[in-house]
This record gives structure tokens, sequence and C-alpha cells, in this order.
């Protein structure tokens, strides 16, 4: 590729990003978070809670599964606004993130999030993963199903 594309395209890859930064928007810090808490897995309510400032899953049975991730935490979010649910090999698969600012600037973040598969009746978390950005969306199956054994 000749410099001369390849410069423009480098600009428009880096103002790409920093628009997809600006649209990024976080779970506010207090009060009641504008995303989803509460998922349906296999007919049954599952929901976030905070826990002395860590977040934990409330089952049905109204135990908690803790997550080892700070509050204020979500689930990932559907095109509809609802909790992302995931379907692999018939598995259902949730993904729980915390995202926080760095030092007061909204534009760059640091995420922590786990996905947690209903497989045979019981809840299994993966192991706790991290990000340099401002996590949102759905993202891929891979990242819903990477974390477990299979």
């Amino acid at each position: 590729m000749s410099k001369r594309l390849r410069t423009p395209l480098l600009l428009l890859g880096m103002l790409t990003s920093l628009c997809a930064c600006a649209e990024s928007t976080l779970p506010p810090a207090t009060g009641k978070s504008s995303y989803p808490e509460q998922v349906d897995l296999e007919g049954q309510p599952y929901k976030l809670e905070n826990a002395e400032q860590a977040c934990v899953l409330r089952k049905p049975d109204l135990s908690v599964l803790p997550l080892n991730l700070p509050s204020p935490c979500h689930f990932s979010v559907g095109k509809d606004g609802q909790a992302h649910v995931e379907i692999f090999q018939n598995v259902p698969i949730v993904m729980v993130l915390h995202v926080a600012p760095v030092a007061e600037n909204e534009l760059e973040c640091r995420s922590q999030y786990k996905a947690i598969r209903l497989i045979e009746g019981q809840l299994e978390p993966s192991v706790l993963a991290q990000s340099a950005s401002c996590l949102r969306g759905v993202g891929d199956q891979k990242g819903y199903t990477a974390m477990f054994d299979w």
C-alpha cells in the first residue's frame, strides 16, 4: 500500500476510534442504572445487586453468587436494550461488566467482566477478564464462550 493512501486510512481509523469512544456511555456511579440488572435464564429471574461495594448475582432461590467484581455492574446490552443472553451448545451465557472511567475522563475506561453460564442447572462464572476500554453492547460469541472449557 502506498504511503499516500496509508496516511488517510490511518487518520480515518483514528477518527472512527475517537467517535466510538465519544459515543460510549457509562453506567451512573450512583443511583439507578439504565443498564440491565436482571435477566431470565431458562425461565428463572437472576438479578445483579450491590453487596458491600461488590457485585453479586441473586439467584431465584434468593441465594447469591459472588462475582468478585466491584459495584456497580450490569449485564451486556442487546439490541433490544435488555440483557443479552448468548446461547452456545444449548447453554445460556450472560456477560456481567463493571465499567469505570479513568480519572474523571469518561472517554477512557477500565472494564472488568465475567461470563456466567447456566449449565446442567448450575451457574458457573468464568475467570475475571479485564479491558482498557469502555465495553458496551453485545460483543462477539467468543467473549462469552472462550473463558470456559467445553
